[in-house]
C-alpha cells in the first residue's frame, strides 16, 4: 500500500502535527493509574466535585488529588470553577484543541 519512504513521511508529518501532540499528551495524562481513577470518578460517578469530595471517594491523599487535578486540567481534560472558597472540577467533554467531543469522554476505565 505505502512504500517505506512514503509511510515514514506520513508518520513524521503526523507525529509533528501540534494537534496530534496535544492528543497524545491527553492520553499520557490519564496513563497514570491515580488519574484514571479520578477521571473515571468525575466522568461517570460525580460530574462535578471538589478536591475534598474526590479524596473521600478515591482513597488518595489531598495533595495527590490536587496535583493530579492540576495536571489533567493543564492537559485540557478537566475544567474548574470557583464557588466561594471551593473549586469544583468536572470533565471537559469538548476537546479544547479540536473543539469536538473528546474521545476520552467515551472511555470507561476499569475499577481498581
Amino acid at each position: 500500500m505505502f512504500s517505506g519512504k512514503r509511510k515514514s513521511s506520513v508518520l513524521t508529518r503526523t507525529a509533528n502535527n501540534p494537534l496530534v501532540v496535544k492528543c497524545v499528551n491527553c492520553f499520557k495524562s490519564v496513563s497514570v493509574p491515580s488519574r484514571m481513577i479520578i477521571y473515571n470518578y468525575l466522568n461517570f460517578t460525580k460530574p462535578e466535585a471538589t478536591v475534598g469530595d474526590i479524596v473521600g471517594k478515591v482513597n488518595l491523599t489531598q495533595p495527590t488529588v490536587s496535583y493530579h487535578l492540576k495536571e489533567m486540567k493543564h492537559a485540557g481534560l478537566l475544567k474548574s470553577k470557583r464557588v466561594g472558597k471551593e473549586v469544583y472540577y468536572s470533565v471537559n467533554h469538548i476537546c479544547p484543541h479540536h473543539k469536538q467531543e473528546c474521545i476520552l469522554h467515551n472511555l470507561k476505565f476499569p475499577e481498581r
